[in-house]
């Protein structure tokens, strides 16, 4: 926890704040271990006051870490531990709270200043239990994938692959989805994010399935693509090796000290020089811990440097309409001394 509270005191630091308020759930699980679909949490420099309703309460005495847990049921009760704390000056996320909240706030508590600040960047480095987490739901993700690997039959719907890789998760100890699974097969592969249909598997095409599970609060991510049979459009074949090499440039240029645009320019540098850069449509990859999607972001606006601790993807894809498209994931952890990879289930085309 120290490490946490020496990035709140920063942060209250260099924003001349008193304390902090964080309403999203996923700040307050990240500083206290506690998950609740409501509730506040008071940082100060030194202590943390966590305050939740009558749902809550008992169970956040006994197992919320690094605060003291107090009753919530009205605005005006976090009035009151304002003007116990002496406090003056208030941050607040600006990413995570509407308008109406926000007005409610003020209209309620009238004697201290409410300043906005972007608090996207508190969760990029992780520490050592975070890490243990991510690796355990990485670890799940592949037991899953290879297990599926084994059932896949043609003829079965892209749905059909979808809800066989969530019961798989789920069986390998996942406590829930990271993010709705991805499985598009043949032309549907174009779509990056396409959703599952009623669409057929059928011989000679190519699947892409990106999905990851939450291990005690913590995501993976993590995407392959594979045939079915092996006469597979020459094409497709082609752009598969494509993503597999520019993937793998990726991954091996992982460093700290590297900006996360240099990555990303490594990547999209390769697919290029190959002629497809016009069917890369989306970033190289992206942070991730508590959300699937957090800060940095592996792409060509990002200048924030990589550092020991910071999980990212690398997931280069490309997608031909009328054709099909690849795509290819893993997790990342930078090291002092390079990086690790946490998810490691082959990246070699696989034909079912």
């Amino acid at each position: 926890m120290i490490q946490k509270q020496k990035i709140i005191k920063k942060v209250l630091q260099k924003e001349q704040l008193d304390a902090f308020l964080f309403f999203s759930p996923e700040n307050r699980f990240w500083l206290t271990n506690f998950q609740s679909s409501l509730g506040y949490l008071l940082a100060l420099p030194l202590e943390n006051y966590l305050l939740v309703d009558g749902r809550y309460i008992t169970t956040a005495q006994r197992t919320a870490r690094n605060c003291q847990v107090q009753l919530w049921r009205k605005l005006t009760d976090i009035k009151q531990l304002f003007e116990k704390l002496q406090v003056k000056s208030v941050g607040f996320e600006k990413g995570h709270i509407t308008v109406e909240q926000l007005e409610q706030l003020k209209k309620q508590i009238t004697n201290v200043d409410w300043v906005g600040v972007n608090t996207s960047k508190l969760r990029m480095i992780k520490t050592k239990e975070e890490i243990d987490r991510i690796k355990q739901a990485a670890k799940i993700t592949d037991q899953a994938y290879q297990s599926f690997l084994k059932k896949v039959k043609i003829g079965m719907s892209e749905k059909d692959l979808a809800e066989l890789i969530e019961a798989l998760l789920k069986k390998q100890g996942a406590e829930k989805l990271s993010f709705d699974t991805i499985v598009v097969s043949g032309q549907n592969g174009a779509l990056p994010h396409g959703q599952p249909s009623e669409k057929l598997i059928r011989e000679g095409e190519l699947i892409t399935v990106d999905f990851g599970c939450k291990y005690q609060g913590f995501c993976s991510d993590f995407t392959r693509t594979f045939a079915t049979g092996e006469e597979i459009n020459l094409q497709l074949k082609e752009i598969y090796q494509i993503v597999q090499q520019a993937q793998w440039k990726g991954i091996q240029a992982v460093k700290s000290g590297l900006k996360c645009s240099e990555i990303d320019q490594i990547v999209r540098k390769y697919i290029q020089a190959k002629g497809y850069n016009e069917y890369f449509v989306h970033s190289t990859g992206h942070g991730l811990g508590i959300e699937v999607h957090e800060e940095p972001s592996i792409s060509a606006k990002d200048k924030t440097i990589l550092q020991p601790g910071m999980i990212i993807t690398i997931e280069p894809g490309i997608y031909i309409p009328n054709l099909g498209g690849v795509r290819i994931e893993d997790d990342v952890l930078v090291t002092e001394n390079g990086y690790e990879l946490l998810t490691k289930s082959t990246r070699e085309l696989i034909y079912i």
